[in-house]
This record gives C-alpha cells, structure tokens and sequence, in this order.
C-alpha cells in the first residue's frame, strides 16, 4: 500500500509540474516519446528541479545532441545506423555517468529489446500461420492486434529502454508485448473453434 501510495505521488506531482521537455523535440514527438521521457529518472528529477538555475539532469537537447553528429534515416532504421546511436548515446551518458554503469545499462537494454523482439517473432509467425488458414474477418481482428504489438507496444518498450523509463520498459513495453501476443493467441484459438463448431 505504502509503495502504491508513493506511485500515486509521483504520478500527481508529474501532473502538476511543467513539461521540461524540448519544446522544438516536443513539436514531433508528443505523446510517447514525451511521457516515457518524463516518466524517467531524468524526467522526474528534472521536474522537481524546474525552475533551478543548476540541473542535475539533461533534458532533450542534451542527450539527442549526439545524433546530429552522424544522423541516421528514419530513426535509426537500419541496425549499422542504431549500433552508431548506441555508441554515441554511450559516449552521451559517458558525460555524467561511469563507464561500467553505462555498460550495464547498456546492455540491459539490449536484452530487453532482444526479449521484445522475441516476442514479435512468436506472434509474426502466429500471423502468418492465421493469413494461410483464416477468413478476412477473422485475420482482419488478427493483423490489427499484431499492428498493436509491432507498432505500439514494441515501440513503447524502445522509448522506455532508450529513456530508461520503468513504466514504458515493463506495463507499455514487456507485459503489453505478452497482452498483444496472448490475445492474437486468443483470437486464433478462437476462430478455430468457431470453424469446428460449424462443421
């Protein structure tokens, strides 16, 4: 209850706080990119430090100042492209923090990507398998829960990665990854028993 008590603090004091975000970052990128920023460590410290003078915590500019040294297309698209956004995000942190706590929460990040990608893997071939076997109605409801998981969900858990957010690496990253995945399960099973049940 105390922990739950404090969640809901933090929530109401984000509320109430004005964004720090950068407002030419914010033009683009409200919305998800914005919350799981403000949802960080450095998004709350920020917050409880508006208004200060000195800051303890960089806001937008300061860490994404990197990738205008080498910008690559479409957000990283291509895997070269991210492996260049990891190393100088590294470089980025490296400013204020260790060069082992940098590693480590490197490295955590990448597997929990490797995890999320997992997961998409499972419920590609799950959608696969429905576009062989399924009616247009039925795999309609199927490729909208897996366009969720592939364009949301995934999404969410690489902003909460990249941001070192909590909420946006587990309750919008991982576990909406497996409430995507479970219910195109769901929805699978589903319409093969509908399909027995007709015959």
């Amino acid at each position: 209850m105390r922990k739950l008590m404090r969640h809901l603090l933090w929530l109401l004091l984000l509320a109430a706080l004005p964004a720090l975000a950068g407002k030419s970052c914010v033009a683009c990128h409200a919305g998800a990119a914005e919350r799981s920023w403000a949802l960080s460590k450095h998004g709350v410290i920020a917050r409880i430090e508006a208004g200060r003078e000195r800051r303890r915590t960089p806001g937008c500019e300061a860490c994404h100042a990197v990738e205008a040294k080498t910008p690559a297309p479409q957000h990283y698209a291509k895997k070269t492209s991210r492996q260049e956004a990891r190393e100088q995000a590294s470089t980025g942190c490296g400013a204020c923090h260790s060069p082992r706590y940098v590693a480590e929460q490197l490295a955590a990040a990448q597997r929990g990507l490797a995890l999320g990608e997992m997961k998409r893997r499972e419920a590609e071939a799950l959608v696969e398998f429905a576009r062989k076997e399924m009616n247009a109605t039925e795999l309609a409801q199927i490729e909208k829960l897996f366009a969720t998981l592939r364009d949301e969900n995934l999404r969410d858990l690489r902003l909460g990665l990249a941001h070192q957010s909590p909420d946006y690496q587990w309750w919008l990253g991982q576990a909406a990854l497996d409430g995507s995945l479970l219910r195109i399960k769901a929805a699978l099973g589903e319409a093969r028993r509908s399909r027995l049940a007709a015959r």
